[in-house]
């Protein structure tokens, strides 16, 4: 059973459920169960705007609706004929190409990978722990580690923090101006009319089952 067939997708307004794959209902159930069981404490709270990607039935709605407010304390909003509960909700991620992948593996005693310097378009970071650039992240690059991502610099890219399902992990930067965040299964992508700007040091953490960015 892949668990990648449950994504969350957060927006201003709550939380989007992604299904995807040709999993049963009850499969979906399951793999949900594993998602969100493990870290309830961030999910509680959240409020739910639309499941997408897989059409569900009415009653499969509704039972989804009892365990997502019953067993998680989490809120869906609207009912069944307002949420978007179609494949037209297409939040697919589109594929990337990169002319260099950097992919890292740590050993148990290394806690880190250090980086100085820039981190250019088409470059891709992969490391089973924490990430930290000392420089600039362009537009283009991707991060990608299992625990937090630290910039010091201007984060314009990708960063994929708690890649294994850890919504402890954060996401950091002098300057966070992403195209995308994305922290466990939940991604919250830059306003529409271009990259978020910042002005000051910022987290992303996840609260209430979204990605919330804070002043540093």
């Amino acid at each position: 059973m892949a668990k990648n067939e449950i994504v969350f997708k957060g927006t201003k307004d709550g939380l989007h459920i992604l299904l995807k794959g040709d999993s049963s209902f009850e499969e979906f159930k399951n793999m949900l169960d594993e998602k969100i069981r493990p870290s309830k404490r961030f999910f509680e709270g959240a409020k739910i705007i639309g499941f997408s990607g897989k059409s569900i039935r009415e009653e499969e709605y509704l039972e989804l609706k009892s365990i997502i407010e019953n067993q998680y304390g989490m809120e869906v909003i609207g009912d069944y004929n307002t949420l978007n509960v179609s494949n037209s909700y297409d939040i697919e991620e589109k594929s990337k190409k990169y002319n260099e992948i950097l992919e890292t593996r740590n050993s148990v005693e290394e806690k880190g990978l250090f980086i100085r310097g820039t981190i250019r378009s088409g470059q891709f970071i992969k490391f089973n722990g924490n990430i930290t650039i000392i420089g600039d992240v362009n537009p283009g690059a991707y991060l990608e580690a299992k625990s937090s991502i630290i910039v010091m610099g201007i984060m314009r890219g990708t960063a994929h923090a708690g890649s294994d399902g850890n919504y402890d992990s954060y996401i950091a930067a002098f300057r966070l101006e992403p195209m995308q965040l994305r922290i466990g299964d939940i991604i919250a992508r830059s306003p529409d009319g271009g990259p978020y700007k910042s002005g000051v040091p910022e987290i992303a953490v996840v609260k209430r089952g979204m990605i919330i960015v804070e002043p540093y």
